[in-house]
């Protein structure tokens, strides 16, 4: 190794300010010969001042740095580049330092023409170990995580357990490039594992083991214990394991429990024919893979049980209504009865009973038509809305009403006439028998192709503090006149339903003693004229 002359070789105070911990540093002049270098250089390099300080930067390199290479390539093309190019981009390689550890390097050039530098080269040997490997764990946790977030989505979207069972099999064997698999779960008693789904898992192998019994080694382990079990090819041979590997003709298989609220419910079977070993990474993702299904699992029997409850709920309640409503039908006619028979205050006793009744039967009707609105979805078509209101007065034939028929149409369903029912039993309620009530059907200039519809009365009217609670579930107001109470409820449901909104002023502005004004849209039904048919 040839040396310059030691005078050109410039004072270690010069280049102090190029230093940077943890970077290796070499300063190379015109010529290309090292100049200075700092003590991690050195060490990288496994050389002292001497061997290095005045010499070739290439013979340095070909000394102390390739032979520590995978190959002199790159340390080669670097020293080429830089007699023509200003920048050198990192280059990556690796290295066994002195304690036999390996270490990985970026090493980059560049070409520096301020002063007090101009004209000199500056070689820089990073370490970036602890980088790569936080870098390659974080590229395989985002790989794990995209993997689950798959099998979340199949989970998710799976809406009964067998659309779950086979599509979370399916997309486990398929990015997780597993052979073969197979899923169970397990019967009512918790003693037998039940074959549910399975892929590529050869027939004599089903033929003895579709049920499983759960307390029989190993799969006490899985089913009982809810452990994860993983049976890999030894070499050993006239072991259980063994057999069992050798029934499903694959290397390796990994038996995870299907955990539901940390009860196991079933199991997933993943068998590989090419690996032998399944690394600490790949056990961790197939036991989240096993809870998440598990999640899905108990998502699907929640669902199962909320339907059969929501059965019975509605067997129970068409069943007290058709009952309660034939008993009340019977009460109705003893009481007409009476009323024929009685005077005085028998007879006022018999109004209020038959008053009673139909209190209850207004009762069943609301809960009748809120069950309607949660279950069916909306079929609108046009409405005749002078029908409709004609309706809800003979409901109520003992509430004065005044209106005036209209040709209007709007969209709505059978459920309409309930909303008219309930704003004027709600006004005969709290304005009493001489309440006088009008409907009004009107252009709504702030909507296009829409109605307003005006249930007014001069009863009590609602306070300014009243005015946005009442649509609301059950409020009750603190005195006569503001509890509108559920059927209110229902209106403003069923206005919702059909597109439109309500809202409540006073029938006088500024006098909400003197009556209440009820107000809501619909949307009106358009027909094409001569004009505009095709």
């Amino acid at each position: 190794m040839s040396r310059t002359n030691a005078k050109s070789i410039q004072p270690r105070e010069t280049f102090q300010i190029l230093d940077e911990p943890g970077v290796g540093t070499l300063v190379l002049d015109r010529d290309l010969q090292v100049t200075w270098a700092n003590a991690y250089a050195m060490d990288i390099l496994s050389a002292c001042e001497e061997e290095i300080l005045g010499c070739d930067a290439c013979q340095v390199l070909d000394t102390h740095l390739v032979p520590l290479l995978r190959g002199r390539e790159d340390a080669h093309r670097l020293l080429a580049t830089m007699r023509d190019e200003d920048e050198i981009p990192g280059l990556d390689f690796s290295v066994q330092d002195s304690r036999g550890e390996e270490r990985r390097f970026v090493y980059s050039s560049r070409k520096i023409e301020q002063e007090p530098f101009a004209g000199i080269w500056v070689l820089r040997i990073r370490d970036v170990t602890e980088r790569k490997e936080t870098n390659e764990g974080l590229l395989s946790s985002n790989r794990q995580l995209l993997i689950l977030n798959q099998i979340m989505g199949v989970s998710a979207s799976s809406l009964s357990l067998d659309e779950l069972l086979e599509a979370s099999l399916s997309k486990t064997l398929d990015l997780l490039d597993f052979d073969l698999g197979l899923t169970y779960l397990l019967n009512p008693e918790r003693t037998l594992a039940l074959t549910r789904y399975h892929h590529e898992v050869p027939e004599t192998y089903l033929a003895r083991n579709r049920a499983i019994k759960v307390h029989h080694w190993p799969w006490n382990f899985v089913f009982v214990a809810g452990q994860p079990r993983y049976l890999e090819l030894r070499g050993e041979g006239g072991t259980i394991e063994e057999d069992i590997l050798s029934s499903l003709g694959v290397c390796a298989l990994a038996c995870i429990p299907i955990l539901a609220e940390s009860v196991v419910v079933g199991a997933l079977f993943l068998g590989s024919r090419k690996r032998e070993e399944l690394f600490d990474e790949e056990r961790r993702l197939l036991e989240a893979i096993g809870s998440e299904i598990g999640s899905g699992v108990l998502r699907s029997m929640l669902h199962k049980r909320l339907e059969a409850a929501h059965r019975e709920t509605n067997l129970y309640l068409d069943v007290m209504t058709h009952d309660i409503k034939n008993a009340e039908n019977v009460a109705n006619l003893y009481c007409d009865l009476l009323l024929d028979m009685l005077e005085g205050d028998a007879a006022q006793y018999a109004r209020k009973l038959k008053g009673s009744i139909r209190k209850s039967t207004g009762i069943l009707q609301n809960i009748s038509t809120i069950r309607r609105i949660h279950q069916e979805p909306p079929d609108l078509e046009p409405v005749h809305l002078s029908h409709v209101i004609r309706t809800g007065l003979d409901r109520t034939p003992e509430a004065g009403v005044s209106f005036e028929d209209t040709p209007t149409e709007v969209w709505a369903d059978d459920l309409l006439p309930e909303i008219f029912t309930n704003l004027i039993g709600n006004a005969v309620k709290f304005g009493g028998p001489d309440a006088a009530i009008t409907i009004r059907v009107e252009d709504y200039p702030e909507e296009d192709h829409t109605v307003v519809v005006v249930v007014e009365d001069n009863g009590p009217g609602i306070p300014d503090g009243m005015k946005e609670a009442i649509f609301q579930r059950f409020r009750q107001g603190k005195s006569q006149g503001c509890g509108e109470g559920l059927g209110l409820y229902i209106v403003g449901m069923l206005i919702e339903r059909y597109g439109g909104r309500i809202w409540v002023e006073d029938r006088i502005e500024g006098r909400p003693d003197l009556g209440a004004s009820f107000k809501f849209t619909l949307r009106e039904v358009v027909h094409a004229g001569p004009d505009e048919e095709e």
